[in-house]
């Protein structure tokens, strides 16, 4: 999730941006040991990774259950303490069952910058529920507006199935180089708490549902 200031789904199984979402075993990431170290992420690849923030937990629940609360966005209200709100198109009236590639959101989150809350633009990536690869991603990226040239950056959130009725829980997001990402990379240590922070929500919400 990026800020501007300076599917049980009814759409296809599975629908993707580009190939590198087809190249890579998403499954198998886990979060780096090295704070250095990026992830690649479905539409962008590796090249011009800056850094990545990344929660990973056990959800004991299945991976589905988990894969519908976080495209739930207008859910969001009820479990999520950073991403606050989440404003849709207007032909967009449930998810996730709505959702589609390329839909544009308005993310409202709070915890960034002090009592200010910012939002950023962000648009649908990829979604593939069907957990043919072993496991089930959906992902979406931020619209800087420009074309990528003030920043760039992208949020999988990946649910393998453990087998055992729970889930482990891969949520990151990487930023690439631009204009902006360096002013960006000066709130990494608050953005990576408030990515972990969602993450437990989710996975407070998910289980109380059981």
């Amino acid at each position: 999730m990026l800020f501007s200031f300076f599917l049980y789904l009814t759409a296809p199984l599975a629908a993707s941006a580009s190939l590198i979402g087809r190249q890579v075993d998403y499954g198998s990431l886990h979060c780096p040991e090295d704070p250095s170290a990026t992830l690649v992420t479905p539409t962008y690849g590796t090249k011009g990774a800056i850094f990545t923030i990344c929660s990973e937990l056990i959800i004991n629940a299945e991976p589905l259950a988990g894969y519908n609360a976080i495209l739930d966005f207008k859910s969001y209200p009820q479990w999520n303490s950073f991403i606050i709100n989440v404003a849709l198109p207007d032909n967009v009236t449930s998810t996730p069952e709505d959702i589609y590639v390329g839909m544009a959101m308005t993310f409202t989150s709070n915890g960034l910058i002090g009592g200010l809350n910012t939002t950023s633009t962000e648009a649908i990536s990829l979604f593939d529920p069907s957990g043919a690869s072993g496991y089930l991603i959906n992902a979406w990226h931020y619209d800087d507006g420009v074309g990528g040239i003030g920043s760039r950056a992208e949020h999988p959130n990946v649910f393998v199935d453990l087998g055992n009725g729970s889930t482990r829980y891969l949520s990151y997001e990487t930023y690439y180089a631009g204009l902006s990402t360096g002013t960006i990379a000066l709130l990494k240590d608050k953005l990576q708490k408030e990515w972990d922070i969602q993450a437990q929500d989710l996975k407070a919400y998910v289980e109380s549902k059981r």
